[in-house]
């Protein structure tokens, strides 16, 4: 399924203080996933710094402005969140969410 340019966030949940739930118009698959996370990388103006890679998790590390974060994918539950690498970047982590609440 092409995906890239129908895909939208429509819901933006924290999970915690140092962690968003991304949920997205359409299902998606591993497959999928560039067009997700250019999708998300757009949205925010965030820079890719690396990428990790498991058996059923991506992970990109990536900076937005001066804040650092774990762009995650667990391929078995489709699920994809943003989480803080440090306590430091929960001021970035809002204004992430903002920025992702008020573009859906």
């Amino acid at each position: 399924m092409q995906i890239k340019n129908n895909i939208e966030i429509i819901n933006v949940e924290e999970i915690n203080p140092s962690t968003l739930q991304l949920s997205f118009n359409l299902e998606w698959t591993m497959d999928d996933k560039t067009a997700v996370i250019d999708h998300v990388l757009l949205s925010v103006s965030a820079t890719v710094l690396e990428v990790l890679q498991g058996a059923d998790l991506y992970c990109l590390r990536i900076k937005y402005s001066n804040y650092e974060f774990l762009l995650n994918f667990e391929e078995y539950s489709h699920a994809c969140w943003l989480e803080c690498i440090t306590a430091q970047d929960r001021t970035g982590l809002q204004e992430i969410k903002l920025l992702l609440s008020s573009g859906s």
